[in-house]
């Protein structure tokens, strides 16, 4: 791990001790900041004590997690986890019981409600907050058929401290301080909790980016980060603002999208750059073929394997007919069988593929991965243990699936048809079955632009730069001439994501052949981003 010299901004909000909001753009070295703090305070507290600490994604809380932890430091008693793990740890299973009776180790976690337990509850909720739990006896109801659904996890953790006196009581023993990182994706029953628990005397501290919210889809509400820098009362506002990833020509870039009286800052080289290639997406991706291979070949841009470079557009559709004509070695993240079969046991399969592959590289860890979802006895973790293990020797396509399906049902999982079938169609294709395996150094990353958050590349190539493409278009009352852009704020911030991405390099392509919604190329028109007056003069 290299020496950390904190810059001015990262130190005072390293040093305050209160209650703190901050806003730090990419590359500004949050984690670092996150870390920095944690090993701070856990270095005085009593052993029984630690830190909450909540990021987006499990990777997100294992890297968080391991630096805190660098040269063996002593993090107490501190949970690391997403806000699903850490209401389901520590709340939900602890404490369900004793309002609403029960056994919740007897439950069975899903994500998505199915019916007939769609019926129970009287709305399709999207992400419910604890006073839909309150007014809505479906809830428990769901609870007593031995269901916890997980879009519910922050509202049940948040019921079970206004009904618990008992669970108050353990979280103040337990924690000093809550960390809630990418807070701009944060749902109003998450930053309730948040409140709550800051309420109860935790010192609280919420990190994120405006200009990163992409998630509103799902239920994120970015104006909640608003409100906490706004209250000066209760938080105190810390803003990191440097962008140590990026050349400051893409800084400048990027900037000036979200805010056109950006103050530029001086540079002699511009590593942003526009090409609009004559063809379709697959014409382009043999002409960038080219440039990739003379690129690493002569380690330009400092780039020093293949997967330093990143190939970003704004759809699935568009990366397969980008692949298509790709002639570098690539790995594509995109959404494969098991995905769209979205269920409980096509995320398990999901695991129990990567397990097999290597992605996923022990027992222990895959063990660890589900804990997060599904719940089991103890009694059964050793004969799980052992299934598991056989995995990676067996090769016929149908022992394979015969074991997935044994270890659903030690998982009270049993409907495996659909998960069945995408098995099998994964196993089938080499290009399906990669996504499943170890990184390989030797291969370009292909993904879409939300998949691509968090991650950095020394060469960004970003697609669907073309109208009707990127930002997403409707028409209203039939009217072609007079387009709408109803999510512009929302794209606006996933170009950001994704220009943002680059650390050396950053390629923003059009191409002139489009492909419509009948699979029909017709001729393309430059996209919504590439014509903002305030933009011109800053790339090459």
């Amino acid at each position: 791990m290299k020496t950390f010299t904190p810059t001015t901004q990262q130190q005072a909000a390293i040093d305050y001790d209160g209650s703190m909001v901050i806003t730090a753009c990419p590359g500004s070295g949050k984690t670092t900041v996150m870390k920095e703090k944690i090993r701070k305070i856990t270095r005085e507290l009593p052993q029984h004590k630690g830190v909450i600490a909540i990021t987006f994604t499990k990777k997100a809380s294992q890297e968080l997690k391991m630096r805190c932890k660098h040269n063996a430091h002593d993090t107490k008693q501190s949970f690391f986890g997403t806000i699903d793990s850490f209401c389901l740890k520590e709340l939900i299973l602890p404490f369900i019981s004793r309002v609403w009776g029960g056994n919740p180790t007897e439950c069975k976690v899903v994500k998505r409600l199915q019916n007939p337990y769609l019926l129970f509850i009287k709305e399709e909720y999207r992400s419910p907050t604890v006073e839909n739990i309150f007014n809505d006896d479906g809830f428990k109801r769901l609870y007593d058929s031995g269901l916890l659904w997980m879009n519910s996890f922050a509202a049940m953790a948040l019921y079970i401290l206004r009904r618990s006196a008992a669970a108050e009581r353990y979280i103040k023993a337990k924690y000093s301080h809550v960390f809630i990182d990418e807070y701009q994706d944060s749902s109003v029953s998450q930053h309730q909790l948040f409140e709550k628990l800051h309420m109860l005397g935790l010192t609280a501290t919420a990190v994120g980016d405006i200009s990163q919210s992409i998630y509103e889809f799902r239920g994120g509400n970015p104006e909640l980060l608003n409100g906490l820098v706004n209250d000066s009362d209760n938080f105190k506002h810390f803003e990191i603002n440097i962008n140590h990833r990026s050349h400051d020509s893409i800084v400048n870039y990027a900037s000036r999208l979200l805010e056109p009286s950006f103050q530029l800052i001086q540079c002699a080289h511009k590593n942003i750059f526009r090409r609009e290639i004559v063809g379709n997406l697959k014409d382009a991706a043999k002409e960038i073929s080219n440039w990739i291979s003379n690129w690493i070949e002569n380690g330009e841009w400092e780039i020093t394997k293949a997967s330093d470079i990143a190939i970003l557009a704004k759809s699935e559709k568009s990366l397969r007919l980008l692949t298509s004509g790709l002639e570098v070695n690539y790995r594509i993240y995109s959404d494969n069988p098991l995905d769209e079969v979205g269920t409980d046991c096509s995320e398990l399969y999901s695991h129990l593929l990567a397990f097999k592959y290597g992605a996923i590289a022990t027992t222990q860890e895959l063990i660890e991965i589900k804990f997060e979802h599904v719940l089991s006895r103890d009694s059964n973790i050793a004969s799980i243990r052992k299934a598991i293990r056989v995995i990676r020797e067996i090769e016929d396509v149908e022992q394979i699936i015969t074991k997935f399906q044994e270890l659903a049902l030690m998982l009270n999982i049993n409907e495996t048809a659909a998960s069945d079938i995408a098995v099998r169609t994964i196993l089938q294709q080499y290009e399906l079955i990669k996504q499943f395996m170890p990184l390989d150094e030797s291969e370009v990353q292909v993904m879409t632009l939300h998949k691509s958050k968090g991650l950095e590349f020394k060469v960004v190539f970003h697609f669907d730069l073309e109208e009707w493409s990127f930002p997403f278009q409707r028409v209203e009352n039939n009217d072609w001439n007079n387009p709408i852009y109803p999510s512009l704020a929302q794209d606006t911030n996933l170009h950001y994501v994704g220009i943002t991405r680059a650390e050396n390099c950053c390629v923003l392509i059009r191409v002139t052949l489009r492909q419509n919604s009948l699979g029909n190329f017709t001729q393309s028109a430059p996209s919504y981003f590439l014509r903002l007056p305030q933009l011109e003069g800053l790339y090459g």
